[in-house]
């Protein structure tokens, strides 16, 4: 307990207690009785505020911040008051932790020891009202792991018990909970845990069955039910939360044509058993669609483009969203491959357009997505992997004058681990390179690679990638310097009238349209120097001409734009610059 002392009038020592604000954290494994008046939460909390009342000559007082969860088990920490609980912890407004047992808070020694870590760190008491110990003292600690294990003891031991009843009821053909497939109704109050048909419900999985067997195409089945609005079944959670039938997905009606339990038969663990419930589809009809799914998973794999040959098939799109797949042709000995794409649909884009690309070789626009990744981790293009380049690369879309590339900053932080946010990307991308905002995508960030590619004569033609790097930085370096010297002709005319505003110059608060003519005038010297001469980046001149206002301190204008000029670089060549801008104003 720290106390602290004071010295008052004669000579005489007070003693102050500290406060220390108890936490009060208590848990429920079921949601049975919660919605009593008084339950298990309400009696722990009563038996924890009792005990800190107790202590109120140390110091102790109730955190009225309520920590209850009910219906949690203590198996796992993905609970929200203990969430809370554990940030309130860091946050150094708790003094101590108080629990009805050691078992509310956790059953999983692991995850003790961790949040015992957390509280030791911070020197935060835990209590435990039915458990006297002191977890300041290794005896404390001894008796707390001890009294921890046979909690996970307990645990473990109950969990094998309902597995054996689970597997044992599976195997007497009971339904033992779980998602209540598409054709039946969850079991009555009978107890005999038998599923029950929905006959309409029966009726469109047979309409399922024998439409894949007349089309033989999952694809064309999908298309077909979406079209008649069919969709899987509507149901509600175990905290009540309805939730609505969503259209199939090809990945889902494969898993209801294979699903064995419309055959009237139970699965568990890879082994079947005749269930209680009623069969929907006869076995003959259930084996012809096995024998046709298994047909056309062979046809597809044998079909399916090699990885090796298009190691981004799947993820390259066109500029209108459209699929780009791969495609390979062999010509005079040799194999071409593609990343081919739909043509346009009507109405997509104006009759005018003819610069949209269906075609790109996958050997040299590949290559450049290598060559940036390289860059960005530090690592040789040929060393980067087929399965790293997919963990890093989300999407691509290909336009006429330049590539968006979606990379993934978990599988970036894995090869390298200070790019773990978008300003790191970024700091590290190549000349002429920029990030654009990824909305759509947390955890991603996309990149806009200026490539310029053209179809003409049956060929897509890849323009000279550093040429053009290059060239655009050239074009933006005469455009800042232009506009440098359009800013300072500017300001010679309006010098006269900023006698009367002076006040507003000097807080940059002068209106927008006539301070924007000649801002740039007012940039630091060695920034001025620095465009003159070229030496300013590309990216520095891209922030520059993205600021809506300049502000008139020169050591902001620095941190804006990244540079890194010492404060008296370029006072020397101020002659220099007024001598190089005078031409102009004159």
């Amino acid at each position: 307990m720290v106390r602290a002392s004071s010295v008052c009038g004669r000579g005489l020592v007070m003693v102050h207690e500290a406060r220390v604000r108890c936490a009060i954290y208590t848990r429920k494994s079921s949601e049975e009785g919660l919605s009593q008046s008084f339950n298990s939460l309400h009696a722990q909390r009563e038996y924890c505020e009792a005990y800190i009342k107790s202590q109120g000559g140390e110091g102790w007082t109730i955190d009225r911040r309520r920590y209850d969860d009910g219906g949690f088990t203590g198996a796992s920490m993905a609970r929200p008051s203990l969430t809370r609980l554990l940030a309130d912890i860091e946050g150094g407004s708790i003094g101590a932790v108080v629990v009805y047992k050691v078992d509310r808070l956790t059953r999983s020694l692991a995850d003790f020891a961790r949040i015992l870590e957390a509280l030791d760190k911070r020197g935060i008491a835990f209590v435990s009202v039915t458990q006297a110990f002191n977890t300041n003292s290794s005896m404390g600690r001894l008796t707390l792991n001890v009294l921890l294990s046979f909690a996970q003891f307990e645990r473990d031991v109950t969990g094998e018990r309902i597995r054996d009843k689970i597997a044992a009821s599976k195997a007497k053909g009971m339904w033992m909970g779980g998602v209540v497939p598409l054709g039946y109704d969850k079991p009555d109050g009978s107890g005999d845990r038998r599923l029950r048909v929905n006959e309409a419900e029966a009726a469109t999985v047979r309409i399922i069955f024998d439409r894949l067997i007349a089309c033989r195409s999952l694809y064309d089945l999908q298309q077909q039910l979406a079209e008649e609005g069919i969709r899987s079944k509507a149901g509600r959670s175990r905290r009540g939360l309805a939730y609505p039938g969503m259209p199939f997905s090809r990945g889902a009606l494969r898993h209801l044509l294979q699903n064995p339990i419309y055959l009237g038969l139970i699965c568990h663990k890879g082994v079947t058993y005749q269930g209680r419930h009623a069969a929907i589809v006869d076995q003959q009809t259930f084996d012809a669609v096995q024998a046709l799914l298994r047909q056309r998973s062979a046809t597809w794999k044998s079909r399916a483009p090699d990885l090796e040959r298009a190691p981004l098939r799947g993820r390259v799109f066109d500029e209108l969203g459209q699929l780009m797949r791969p495609t390979f042709v062999r010509q005079r000995g040799r194999q071409y491959s593609y990343y081919l794409g739909p043509g346009p649909v009507l109405g997509m884009v104006g009759p005018n357009r003819t610069d949209l690309l269906r075609r790109v070789p996958c050997g040299l626009f590949e290559g450049i997505i290598r060559r940036r990744l390289g860059q960005l981790i530090n690592k040789d293009e040929r060393d980067i992997t087929i399965e790293a380049l997919r963990q890093m690369v989300a999407r691509v879309e290909i336009r006429s004058d330049c590539t968006h590339v979606v990379l993934a900053l978990r599988a970036l932080r894995d090869h390298r681990r200070d790019l773990d946010t978008v300003a790191a990307v970024e700091a590290r991308l190549a000349s002429g390179d920029r990030v654009l905002a990824e909305g759509a995508r947390p955890g991603h960030v996309r990149i806009a690679i200026p490539v310029r590619m053209k179809f003409s004569g049956g060929r897509t033609w890849i323009g000279n990638e550093q040429r053009e790097i290059d060239a655009d930085a050239k074009i933006a370096k005469m455009r800042a310097r232009k506009r440098l010297r359009l800013a300072h002709a500017a300001l010679g005319p309006a010098l006269p009238a900023f006698a009367a505003h002076r006040d507003v110059v000097r807080t940059a608060m002068m209106p927008s349209a006539d301070y924007n003519r000649f801002a740039w005038a007012f940039l630091a010297p060695d920034i001025q120097s620095a465009i003159l001469h070229g030496r300013l980046s590309t990216l520095a001149i891209a922030r520059l001409e993205k600021l809506t206002a300049i502000p008139l301190n020169w050591d902001v204008q620095r941190r804006l734009l990244g540079t890194t000029y010492a404060k008296g670089e370029g006072r020397g060549e101020r002659a220099d610059m007024i001598a190089k801008l005078s031409p102009t104003v004159m």
